[in-house]
């Protein structure tokens, strides 16, 4: 932490927090998903029995992941941005861009995105909805879940980036210039 460290990127800091523990959670997550899809091989190609739950199990996993871990590539820069422009501008203009970006289409749109979200889940959970178009019609509430709590992680953090944008228009550098890298584990 430099001088310039204020209460905003303290703040900020541990806002951060949420999102790497939820990336690290997605990444452990990751493990069980991999183990049926190993399963899911041996059980079709060795013992000729495919399994009904796998594709299932699959597309749920994976889209449950990357939406948890939406938040941690957030906070790592992790998304796709086009800098041909925003690398040259001072960080006190790159600031004032991304601030008006996160309040005015990032937070309004996860905000939106996390309570229709909480509608699909609420009547998901309500009905005992499960996946028609499947043999093994699993439920889809814990699928569903995911999107309101993908959007909570997603307001918490873009909370954050606003509060580090603050912080640089206040100070002229941003206060954390570059994020270390560090393994999920």
């Amino acid at each position: 932490m430099t001088e310039a460290d204020s209460g905003l990127a303290r703040l900020a800091g541990r806002l951060d927090q949420v999102a790497i523990g939820s990336g690290r959670l997605a990444a452990w997550l990751v493990i069980p998903m991999v183990l049926s899809l190993c399963y899911e091989v041996a059980a079709r190609y060795v013992f000729n029995a495919p399994t009904q739950w796998a594709y299932d199990m699959t597309f749920m996993l994976y889209g449950s992941f990357f939406m948890l871990g939406s938040a941690f590539t957030l906070q790592r820069k992790g998304h796709v941005r086009t800098d041909s422009l925003y690398a040259g501008w001072s960080p006190r203009r790159q600031a004032g861009v991304d601030l008006a970006c996160y309040l005015f289409m990032f937070l309004p749109f996860v905000s939106v995105f996390a309570f229709v979200g909480w509608g699909y889940f609420v009547k998901a959970y309500t009905t005992n909805e499960t996946f028609v178009s499947s043999a093994w019609q699993p439920i889809t509430w814990p699928f569903k879940l995911t999107m309101p709590v993908a959007g909570v992680l997603l307001i918490i953090q873009g909370v954050s980036e606003s509060l580090k944008c603050v912080h640089a228009l206040q100070h002229g550098e941003w206060p954390d210039e570059a994020p270390k890298p560090e393994t999920l584990v």
